[in-house]
């Protein structure tokens, strides 16, 4: 019994250790089971997915190829937020780059007299305390700042040249800014004088190193200029720039290219100062050069803002007008042009007569208006402009004319005259001199030429000397091409019979789908525009007979407002509401009630014979 006993305690005590191992193993695979998902998990959020997790009981195995350091650290670091450090082993390799980034260096050096700052990158087994040594000494009792840093690597071909140069070139600069690299060194710097410029560039150019860019910028204290002047004249094919002043090289390039296309042959030059007049000034003298090129020579002073320009005395009057008006009107504000055309001189020495003043506007086929020539002042000027623009539209008028105190009394008058003559023509011209006034062109309507003479009668008196020459062209004449009034009405009724024009149910609002009916009949209405109609509006006889007349009154009033929004003239039109006094159809069907609520156009111009016709 005590041998039972203890056989049956032996194997109680196998089968509990037998358990205990098995629940052991169990939980050790449970556990790297946990730790494997969760740091896999972890990795790929991060974006590691190159890393791969090889667990080995407690101990978590990291292999793969990182792309880099960094991303072999960070998969470390990851890892270790999920489980202790201590269970990791770290087998993994990282790709190695075959691209080596060398440091950019450069070297900016900052001088102003006996303040110098150097700023920049240099290599490491550069004598960082030799570049400051001798910064102190170009600065002598002055301060030197220290922004330099440094890196691991060898010292670049033509960095050790470059930078004795930029040395030497600070000291010799007191104003100035040196960047050096190892293939390019920039000075920029101010100097005392012009001469001092030249000397500096001279000098640099002759010492740089070998094989290195030099890029300078060296500039000395502009003169100040007054009053600013530029002179030229153009002869016989040939300009001359005697005189230039400019405020900015850029200007000066600009000006000098206008006398080259204007025949300047030889070197010019042309001096950069300050007192420029206004930023406008390149601007205003190219304007003029180019000008006096076109006008084929004479002479040009610019005196601050005041030009004189005075035209060789074989201009044509007409061509001086026109150039000079051009001119006038584009130029800058400030800027005042007094020109000058000189009568022409006679070999015997008699002095010819010059060319009339005149006033010419043109209007193309197209009604651009052109307006040149001579205007009294600018008051007058301004006053053109605006009754041009009320006659013709002010987006195609084009005022090109200049001003001309000398020209006679009612000069505005006639002007505005032959304006008002011209706006009566499909295109022309119209000519204003002291002594005739000469409008031509072609017209829409043969009582045209009737019309200007009876204008110019009113307008300028009956003493004036005027000529009209103007034709008529039938294709232009809208009235001769129009439809009769007649074949007016039918077309409309043959609009409204295919559709009619139909208002929201007891409302005087016209529905969308009827917007094409009306679009269509304005046209129509456009094209009769001397043709009178009355705009009926009828009803069905439900509702009482003075609603349905009100009623109708109101959609007859309503077809004249959405004519109206499409630009036709109403003064031929009525609109009269008769409510159910018309029926065209049995008021008693559906069918017969839709045909009487409808829209109707009667002409209402045609003449009916009187008792003393009869």
């Amino acid at each position: 019994m005590h041998r039972t006993a203890l056989l049956f305690s032996a194997i109680c005590f196998m089968l509990a250790v037998a358990a205990a191992v098995f629940l052991a193993n169990r939980s050790a695979d449970y556990v790297e089971r946990h730790a494997t998902h969760e740091v896999e998990s972890a990795l790929l959020a991060a974006g590691q997915n190159w890393a791969t997790i090889r667990p080995d009981g407690l101990i978590v195995n990291l292999t793969g190829l990182a792309p880099d350091e960094a991303g072999h650290l960070r998969a470390i670091e990851i890892m270790g937020e999920v489980i202790d450090a201590g269970r990791i082993v770290d087998l993994t390799s990282v790709l190695q780059s075959s691209d080596i980034v060398v440091p950019r260096f450069s070297l900016e050096m900052l001088r102003n007299v006996d303040r110098i700052s150097l700023i920049g990158l240099i290599p490491e087994k550069q004598s960082r305390d030799a570049i400051l040594e001798r910064a102190q000494e170009i600065a002598g009792q002055g301060t030197v700042t220290d922004m330099l840093e440094s890196a691991e690597h060898d010292i670049p071909e033509g960095w050790v040249s470059n930078l004795g140069f930029g040395l030497d070139s600070l000291e010799q600069l007191p104003l100035s800014k040196i960047s050096i690299t190892p293939k390019i060194v920039q000075v920029t710097a101010v100097t005392e004088s012009l001469e001092d410029q030249k000397r500096l560039e001279q000098v640099l150019a002759t010492s740089k190193p070998d094989g290195t860019k030099l890029i300078m910028d060296i500039s000395a204290p502009r003169p100040v200029i007054a009053p600013f002047q530029l002179r030229m004249s153009i002869a016989d094919g040939v300009a001359n720039l005697s005189v230039c002043s400019a405020d900015t090289r850029d200007t000066r390039q600009r000006i000098l290219r206008a006398a080259i296309n204007a025949g300047h042959n030889d070197k010019a030059s042309c001096q950069i100062g300050l007192g420029v007049p206004t930023t406008d000034w390149a601007k205003a003298v190219v304007m003029s050069i180019e000008a006096l090129d076109e006008l084929g020579g004479g002479s040009l002073t610019f005196t601050d803002s005041d030009i004189a320009l005075i035209a060789v005395d074989t201009t044509k009057q007409a061509q001086f007008d026109r150039t000079i008006g051009r001119l006038e009107n584009a130029l800058p504000d400030l800027f005042s042009l007094h020109a000058i055309l000189p009568p022409k001189i006679l070999t015997d020495g008699e002095k010819a007569e010059a060319d009339p003043p005149e006033f010419v506007a043109t209007r193309s086929p197209e009604g651009l208006v052109q307006l040149r020539g001579r205007i009294q002042n600018q008051t007058s000027k301004d006053s053109i402009s605006v009754f041009a623009a009320a006659l013709f539209g002010r987006e195609v008028v084009h005022n090109q004319t200049r001003l001309d105190k000398t020209l006679p009394d009612g000069w505005p008058t006639r002007v505005l005259a032959g304006i008002e003559g011209l706006a009566a023509l499909h295109h022309g011209s119209v000519t204003v001199q002291p002594d005739l006034v000469v409008i031509k062109g072609i017209s829409a309507s043969p009582d045209i030429p009737g019309e200007i003479s009876r204008l110019f009668s009113i307008r300028m008196g009956g003493k004036e000397n005027y000529e009209i020459n103007v034709a008529y062209d039938e294709k232009l004449d809208v009235q001769a091409s129009a439809p009769s009034g007649e074949e007016c009405e039918q077309q409309i009724s043959a609009v409204l019979t295919d559709q009619q024009i139909v208002f929201a149910p007891s409302s005087t609002k016209i529905e969308a789908a009827s917007q094409g009916v009306l679009d269509a009949i304005a046209e129509i209405v456009r094209e009769c525009p001397e043709t009178e109609f009355e705009i009926e509006g009828h009803t069905d006889s439900q509702g009482s007979e003075e609603l349905n007349k009100n009623l109708s009154q109101a959609r007859a009033e309503a077809v004249l407002s959405a004519l109206l929004s499409r630009r036709i003239l109403i003064s031929g039109l009525v609109a009269k509401g008769y409510g159910e006094e018309n029926p065209i159809a049995d008021n008693k069907t559906e069918e017969g009630r839709a045909q009487n609520r409808r829209i109707a156009f009667r002409l209402l111009n045609t003449e009916e014979p009187t008792d003393e016709q009869n």
